[in-house]
C-alpha cells in the first residue's frame, strides 16, 4: 500500500481488506486531498439529481465515506449513511449530517429490513476495486416502493462488473424502472483532476424502487 493514498491506490483495491487498509490511512485528509483537491463534482450532482428528481426521506447514502455527499443535502434531511471504513464513517459522524451511520460490507447481506428507504444516493462506490452489480439487488430490497435511487457508475464498468444485465433483469421482473443513464465529467476543473484523469467520466444512474 502507497504512503500517500490516491485515485490509483483505490482503482486498484481487490478485497475488503484491501479497501479497509486503504481507507484506514487516507479517512483524515480524503476531503482535502480528494475531494476539495481535484475538484471531484459528483457528490453534487448526485444530490442535485435526487431532490430533483422528487427523492424523499429517510435516504441512504451508500458508499458515504467521510460525508461528502450529506454536505449538499439541505440542512435537517433524514439521512443514514453507510460504509465500510469505520475511520471513514468516524470522519462523516463529526460532519452531524447523518441520522444514523452503519458499518457494512456491500458485497453481504445488509441486516436492514425490507422497504425501509424512501430513497438511495451513492457517488463513488460502484467503480474500480470498489463494488459492483451484485449490491443492487440488496439495495433494492430495503427500498420503499416508489423511493427513487440515483448512483454514478464508472462507464468501464457498467458492462464489464455487470450492472447492465443486472438492471435489465431487475427492469423485466417489474422492481425497478429501466435505469436512466447521463454521462457527465467526474471532476469540475480537468487541470486540478488527478493526473491522466481530466477527462474522466462518469454515469449519474437513476432508476425508482416499482
Amino acid at each position: 500500500m502507497p504512503d500517500d493514498p490516491d485515485l490509483e491506490s483505490a482503482y486498484a483495491l481487490e478485497t475488503a481488506e484491501d479497501n479497509l487498509r486503504l481507507y484506514r490511512t487516507w479517512a483524515r485528509t480524503y476531503d482535502t486531498d480528494f475531494v476539495e483537491a481535484t475538484t471531484y463534482r459528483f457528490p453534487e450532482i448526485v444530490v442535485r439529481t435526487y431532490l430533483e428528481s422528487g427523492g424523499g426521506e429517510p435516504c441512504l447514502d451508500v458508499g458515504c465515506g467521510t460525508g461528502a455527499l450529506a454536505e449538499h443535502f439541505p440542512d435537517g434531511t433524514v439521512l443514514d449513511g453507510l460504509d465500510l471504513s469505520p475511520e471513514m464513517l468516524d470522519v462523516a459522524r463529526g460532519k452531524g449530517r447523518y441520522r444514523t451511520l452503519i458499518e457494512a460490507n456491500l458485497k453481504e447481506p445488509l441486516a436492514i429490513p425490507n422497504a425501509s428507504y424512501a430513497g438511495l444516493v451513492s457517488s463513488g462506490t460502484f467503480t474500480h476495486g470498489h463494488v459492483g452489480a451484485e449490491a443492487v439487488l440488496e439495495l433494492v430490497r430495503i427500498l420503499a416502493p416508489g423511493a427513487r435511487a440515483v448512483i454514478t457508475v464508472r462507464p468501464q464498468v457498467w458492462m464489464a462488473m455487470g450492472f447492465e444485465p443486472c438492471f435489465e433483469a431487475l427492469a423485466s421482473d417489474g422492481l425497478v424502472t429501466p435505469p436512466h443513464l447521463a454521462e457527465e465529467l467526474v471532476y469540475a476543473d480537468p487541470e486540478r483532476a488527478p493526473e491522466g484523469h481530466g477527462q474522466d467520466t462518469g454515469y449519474i444512474v437513476t432508476f425508482r424502487r416499482l
